[in-house]
C-alpha cells in the first residue's frame, strides 16, 4: 500500500470512528407516534392529534399536555418539545392538540366562541366613539378571515371547559389508560385568556398552565379581580404556571399581565410553581417559539 493509498485508509477510519462515537453515547430513539381522533360536542367537532414521545411505552405513565389553538401552533409546540425531548432536557409527555377541521375562518369562529369566558360588551372607550358617531369594527384575526367580536360569537368558555371535562379527558384516560398522571394546558392569546378563566373555575381540573400573551383586559379586565383566585389559592393540590408576554405587543395585553402577575404573587399560594417572563423585542406572534420552548423547559425540565 503506497503512502497516499495508506492515508486515505487511515482518514477514512478515523471518520468513522468519530461518526460512531456519538451515537454510541446516545440512547437510540425512534421516531414520534401521532394518533388522531375526532370527539364532537354540541355545537363543533374538534380534531385531536396525539403525539407520543420517542420510544413510548403504554406501560408506562405519562404526564400530558394539552394545547389549544393545534389548528395554528400544533408545529411549534412539537417541534420544540423535540428539540427538548431529544437533547434530553424534558421528561417524556405525551402532547395533545385540541384543533378543528375547515379554514381559518372557521378556526378564528371556534376560538372567538370557545376560548371567552362571557359575552363581548364594548369598553366605555368604544361607547364613547360611537356616542360621536364613530362605529368601529371589532374583529379576532385577519383580513376576510377575521371574525366580528360581539354578543353572539362570543362567550362559550363554560360549554368549552365541559367539553373538556365531560368529553375529551375521559376519552383519553379510557383510551389511554397510562396517560393518567398530570394535565397541562398551553394557550396563546385567547387561548391564555381561557386558561385564565380556568384557573378561576375549576383550579383542579389542570395541573400545569402555560399562558401566553392572553388579553386578560376582556370585558373591561373581569377576570383580573383577586377574589375570582379564592379556590385556587385554597387548593392544596401542586400547581405550575409559566405566565408571558412579549413587550412590544399592545399596552393592554402587557398592563393586564402585569396585573394578573401581581395578584398571582399577592395570593402568596403553597405548594406552587411559578414563573412570569416578559420577552424584550417580541410582539403577540413573535414571542411564540420563545415562550413555548422556555414554557415547555419551566414545566417538564428533568
Amino acid at each position: 500500500m503506497n503512502k497516499k493509498k495508506t492515508s486515505t485508509f487511515y482518514l477514512t477510519v478515523i471518520l468513522n470512528i468519530l461518526t460512531i462515537i456519538p451515537i454510541l453515547g446516545q440512547e437510540i430513539r425512534e421516531s414520534n407516534i401521532i394518533e388522531s381522533h375526532k370527539i364532537s360536542s354540541e355545537n363543533q367537532d374538534y380534531l385531536i392529534k396525539i403525539t407520543f414521545p420517542p420510544n413510548y411505552d403504554n406501560k408506562r405513565s405519562y404526564n400530558v399536555l394539552y394545547y389549544l389553538d393545534a389548528w395554528f401552533i400544533s408545529d411549534i409546540v412539537t417541534g420544540s418539545y423535540n428539540v427538548l425531548n431529544r437533547s434530553e432536557y424534558v421528561e417524556d409527555i405525551v402532547l395533545i392538540g385540541i384543533s378543528i377541521e375547515g379554514n381559518e375562518f372557521d378556526f378564528n369562529k371556534q376560538r372567538v366562541m370557545d376560548f371567552t369566558p362571557t359575552k363581548y360588551k364594548l369598553s366605555k372607550k368604544f361607547k364613547a366613539l360611537i356616542s360621536k358617531g364613530i362605529k368601529p369594527i371589532l374583529k379576532s384575526g385577519s383580513g376576510e378571515n377575521a371574525v366580528l367580536k360581539n354578543s353572539e360569537t362570543t362567550g362559550g368558555a363554560d360549554n368549552f371547559i365541559e367539553f373538556l371535562s365531560g368529553k375529551l379527558f375521559p376519552f383519553i384516560e379510557k383510551e389511554y389508560s397510562n396517560l393518567n398522571k398530570r394535565k397541562g394546558l398551553l394557550g396563546h392569546s385567547l387561548g391564555a385568556l381561557f386558561g385564565t378563566y380556568l384557573i378561576q373555575k375549576k383550579p383542579n381540573l389542570i395541573d400545569d398552565y402555560i399562558l401566553i400573551s392572553g388579553p386578560l383586559f376582556w370585558n373591561e379586565n373581569e377576570v383580573l379581580k383577586e377574589g375570582l383566585f379564592d379556590e385556587f389559592k385554597k387548593s392544596s393540590e401542586f400547581h405550575q404556571l409559566f405566565l408571558s408576554y412579549g413587550k412590544l405587543e399592545i399596552k393592554r395585553t402587557t398592563e393586564s399581565n402585569e396585573k394578573l402577575n401581581t395578584i398571582i404573587e399577592s395570593l402568596n399560594k403553597n405548594n406552587f410553581n411559578y414563573s412570569l417572563k416578559a420577552y424584550e423585542e417580541a410582539n403577540h406572534n413573535s414571542i411564540l417559539s420563545r415562550a413555548i420552548y422556555d414554557g415547555l423547559l419551566f414545566t417538564y425540565k428533568k
